[in-house]
């Protein structure tokens, strides 16, 4: 079955002490750093698409809360070799953001990936290829920095 019109992606946090971390891969593919992405198998909602795809990225038995973001961006459909399944008239897909807690969880790589750092917000934003993935982020550390994260899915 092709995989969803819909891509998400998933911005993994943590608290050390008094500091916050954010979770950056990089890329096998494309050798760039980003969040945990992907899309939806068979008849997922883009909530089950990013406990999977965070579980899978990241090694995890089982995830850690995961909390909807506001951010919200748009793929060109002509990214994605199952777009030729879509309906026709599908030149973009929607992207939707959520954040994972890992702290006190252990985090490792997959496959998709060659590294997996911890970095504080700056030097995070700075690496990250793609500007939906720095939106997310943002939105995640004003967040955090107000004590104001949305109720979590799981």
């Amino acid at each position: 079955m092709p995989r969803a019109p819909f891509q998400i992606l998933v911005v993994p946090f943590r608290h050390v002490g008094d500091k916050l971390e954010f979770a950056v891969l990089r890329r096998k593919d494309m050798n760039v750093w980003q969040t945990v992405a992907g899309g939806g198998e068979d008849n997922e909602t883009p909530e089950q698409a990013a406990l999977r795809e965070a579980s899978e990225e990241l090694g995890l038995d089982h995830p850690g809360p995961i909390y909807p973001l506001q951010a919200t961006a748009s793929v060109p459909a002509r990214f994605f070799a199952d777009g030729i399944h879509w309906p026709a008239g599908t030149y973009v897909v929607p992207e939707y953001a959520f954040a994972i807690d890992l702290t006190g969880i252990e985090a490792s790589i997959s496959h998709e990936h060659t590294a997996l750092e911890w970095r504080d917000y700056d030097t995070a934003h700075e690496v990250l290829r793609f500007d939906s993935n720095r939106t997310a982020l943002g939105e995640l550390h004003e967040r955090l920095l107000a004590v104001d994260l949305p109720h979590p899915i799981k």
